[in-house]
């Protein structure tokens, strides 16, 4: 599936979960009906970073929100952010009290606040 389709899949879905339809969210986001619906027909039709931000706002989500979807939230290497998270929080439940008030004291330069 080429980007476009997994757009226009992620945009159909957040109307589907909103009950809302194209015109509305042409409304909600103060873009023309013919935008978004051009945006859904057109193949190589690739929007605009302030057209992506109007459509994210009108559907009440940050621009994050609305792309967070595969592969938009996988890095190259197949990893995404919330694998990294799991790492690091794994790793912090192994450090010890002391260890923990360590990394503390070095990541911030102050001392460790129970």
């Amino acid at each position: 599936m080429n980007h476009h389709d997994l757009f226009i899949t992620r945009l159909n879905t957040a109307l589907k979960e909103q009950h809302i339809t194209l015109n509305r969210l042409a409304t909600l986001s103060d873009l023309k009906q013919s935008t978004l619906s051009n945006l859904r027909t057109r193949d190589k039709q690739v929007p605009r970073l302030d057209t992506l931000y109007a459509i994210a706002n009108g559907l009440n989500m940050s621009l994050t929100e609305l792309l967070d979807f595969p592969p938009y939230n996988q890095r190259p290497d197949g990893s995404s952010p919330d694998q990294e998270a799991d790492k690091w929080e794994k790793l912090g439940n192994a450090l010890t009290s002391d260890e923990k008030k360590r990394v503390w004291e070095i990541l911030t330069g102050h001392d460790f606040l129970p």
